[in-house]
C-alpha cells in the first residue's frame, strides 16, 4: 500500500494475514522492532482495530459480523 505524506515522503506498507489454528503458549515478540503480539479470535470484535486491516480481513472473508 502506497501512502505518500504531504511534506513528500513516501511510503510502502506490507500487510501479511495468517490463519493459526490449534495455537497453544504465550505469543513473543523476538526483535527490536515489534513492541506487541497477540492472537485474536476473529468471531468477536477487535478493540481499536485499524480501519485498513479491518476492511482487508473482511474482503478476505476472516470477518464477516461484528
Amino acid at each position: 500500500m502506497y501512502y505518500k505524506y504531504p511534506h513528500g515522503d513516501e511510503i510502502y506498507n506490507v500487510m501479511a494475514v495468517y490463519e493459526a489454528v490449534d495455537i497453544e503458549g504465550q505469543a513473543m515478540v523476538n526483535d527490536d522492532e515489534g513492541m506487541e503480539l497477540k492472537y485474536f479470535k476473529l468471531e468477536e470484535p477487535i478493540e481499536n482495530i485499524n480501519p485498513v486491516t479491518k476492511l482487508v480481513l473482511e474482503k478476505t472473508g476472516y470477518i464477516k459480523e461484528w
